[in-house]
């Protein structure tokens, strides 16, 4: 008669909440010295930590070291991925 208190699906679609974040161009590391990105391309952030990835593929946040985001960049060649001294790799949030 009632519907169940408790569900797994939430009110609010994917296309309507306000915590899931897309990124078109990012590139994915899973250690803080790799050289070989885990992923390259576009992205969902789900509220959840999870990350989606083309296909309806999800990475875990816990496989996850870094995010490099180059959606902001408009020539190609500003993008250095992997470069030793890369300077959009910076330590933003001041860890070592």
């Amino acid at each position: 008669m009632f519907p169940p208190p408790l569900s797994t699906e939430s009110i609010v679609g994917d296309d309507l909440n306000p915590f899931t974040l897309a990124y078109r161009d990012v590139v994915i590391y899973d250690e803080a010295t790799a050289d070989d990105p885990l992923y390259e391309g576009p992205i969902v952030v789900h509220p959840n930590g999870w990350i989606e990835l083309e296909g309806h593929r999800l990475l875990s946040p816990s496989a996850i070291h870094h995010i490099d985001i180059y959606d902001e960049l408009e020539d190609a060649d500003e993008r250095e991925d992997g470069a030793g001294d890369d300077d959009r790799r910076s330590d933003r949030f001041g860890r070592g």
